[in-house]
């Protein structure tokens, strides 16, 4: 379930739009450092996306939804300084593309 609301929300790699098919969830606040498993700590990357958020140093959020929206809420990249020296976040997910929010 969570999966497909992840889907329903980025549209795809939050970051490139690759179809969910190639992508994979991933934790805002990795697993291991005890981030949560759930829609408020997960963002769907492909494999070459998410590989390079880890090794750039590229963080991300979530804002949170609309009220009584469950997959809602907005992706956002911060790229780090060496690339973005003002770290000017960008918007990920279906909102990057125009594309409106699943219904």
């Amino acid at each position: 379930a969570q999966r497909l609301a992840l889907e329903e929300r980025d549209g795809g790699c939050a970051s490139c739009g690759l179809p969910g098919s190639f992508a994979e969830a991933h934790h805002l606040t990795w697993w291991s450092a005890g981030g949560a498993t759930d829609l408020e700590n997960g963002a769907l990357l492909c494999t070459a996306c998410h590989h390079r958020i880890h090794d750039q140093g590229v963080e991300d959020r979530i804002d949170p939804p609309p009220s009584g929206n469950v997959t809602g809420g907005t992706v956002w990249f911060i790229p780090p300084p060496d690339i973005d020296p003002r770290g000017t976040p960008r918007i990920g997910g279906r909102a990057r593309f125009g594309w409106p929010a699943a219904a």
